[in-house]
């Protein structure tokens, strides 16, 4: 093993896809560990993930391919074993997108993992980018996602480091990543 296993942490709409892709780019021989999920994909979404079936998710749980997963409003997703030591194998820095519930879990089988936890701000951040990010999504499950993000955010300095991404402060979110990740 290589490379270095850096896990970006927040509640849905927090900008971890976003901050990984920043960091992507301006790090040399860097990658994303892509996510097994059970979720359809999203419209204009790329290859971010393995889109799979619930058999085939409960096929790799059974022969032990996840280290990580969990269940998000109502998908499954996980973290391949397999993958990720290839990715180490060729990279110096992966990077994988987690919840705070797999991340916690994580932490345990993968410990030498640097944790960042992406912090969004007040509460009202989560609303904007949710609407603007999923659209027309009934009142329920908008309210669902923001009491789960408000416990989530409650977990922030239970990890490695915080960056700030406040609304209008992407770039300052970035380079406090980049900070941390030449320590």
């Amino acid at each position: 093993m290589k490379g270095k296993f850096v896990v970006i942490i927040g509640p849905s709409a927090s900008g971890k896809t976003e901050l990984v892709k920043a960091l992507l780019a301006r790090i040399p021989n860097s990658t994303r560990l892509k996510t097994k999920t059970t979720r359809g994909r999203r419209p204009g979404e790329k290859d971010e993930y393995f889109f799979i079936t619930l058999e085939e998710f409960m096929k790799g749980i059974n022969e032990g391919d996840f280290f990580e997963y969990t269940e998000v409003y109502g998908n499954l997703y996980g973290s391949s074993k397999k993958e990720l030591d290839s990715c180490l194998a060729s990279f110096d820095f992966v990077f994988a997108i987690i919840d705070v519930k797999g991340a916690r879990t994580l932490r345990e089988k993968i410990p030498d993992a640097l944790m960042i936890f992406v912090n969004p701000g007040p509460i009202e951040n989560l609303r904007k980018r949710v609407l603007a990010v999923r659209g027309d999504i009934p009142e329920n499950e908008l309210q669902n996602r923001l009491v789960t993000a408000a416990y989530e955010m409650s977990f922030t300095n239970s990890f490695d480091a915080v960056v700030h991404n406040n609304e209008g402060c992407f770039e300052q979110a970035v380079m406090e990543a980049m900070s941390i990740l030449e320590k």
